[in-house]
């Protein structure tokens, strides 16, 4: 999987309010987090789940990703792109090297 500066980057280059759904290999629940244009936030991908505002990613990450991302084993961008299968077309889209 990535690391979080890479996701950072690629993150910062995706216009608009893109959705990252996180799967992990110690938790049978997915989250998500929404970047909005001056905020973040993270969930877990439940009907009842409340989100969880941040001003910014790396808030984000010291709060709840630090101590856990080296057990994501994919993440999905708005519904569409798999880190771990689209990995080229991600690359193409964008233009972030991962």
């Amino acid at each position: 999987m990535i690391n979080f500066e890479t996701f950072k980057k690629l993150y910062d280059t995706i216009p608009g309010e893109p959705e990252f759904e996180l799967y992990f290999n110690d938790k049978k629940d997915t989250y998500w987090i929404i970047k909005y244009s001056d905020y973040v936030t993270y969930q877990k991908s439940s009907l009842n789940a409340s989100e969880i505002k941040y001003d910014n990613l790396d808030e984000l990450y010291n709060a709840n990703l630090k101590d856990s991302w080296q057990n994501i084993t994919d993440i999905v961008i708005d519904t569409t792109f798999s880190i771990k299968d689209d990995k080229e077309d991600i690359e193409d889209t964008y233009n972030v090297k991962l």
